[in-house]
């Protein structure tokens, strides 16, 4: 590539950072902040799963009785951090479904 087609892609970038400058980092600060909130909410959760399988074995003694109590917590959380998105394909569902005929 010859020295004047570099400048070009230099002043075009320069360019469209002028213009869209704003929106790019927006975006990059949105994306890597639902990257981080996810991934504290997932250890907080998991936290809460082991907590709870910790107190349920030294209460009851039973490995399964703590695992299937830390499954349902580990339900119950996945449910309580994606319920928005859960809604909305319900909604969805709902709204696309094929309803049956009657004859």
């Amino acid at each position: 590539m010859r020295q004047q087609h570099k400048i070009w892609w230099v002043v075009a970038g320069i360019v469209i950072a002028l213009f869209f400058g704003k929106e790019i980092l927006g975006a990059l600060g949105h994306v890597v902040g639902s990257i981080i909130e996810l991934s504290v909410a997932g250890l907080v959760g998991l936290a809460v799963v082991g907590i709870v399988f910790f107190v349920t074995m030294t209460v009851f003694g039973s490995v399964l009785i703590a695992l299937a109590a830390g499954f349902v917590t580990l339900l119950l959380t996945g449910i309580g951090l994606f319920w928005p998105l859960l809604l909305c394909v319900g909604i969805l569902y709902l709204m696309l479904r094929k309803k049956p005929r009657s004859v």
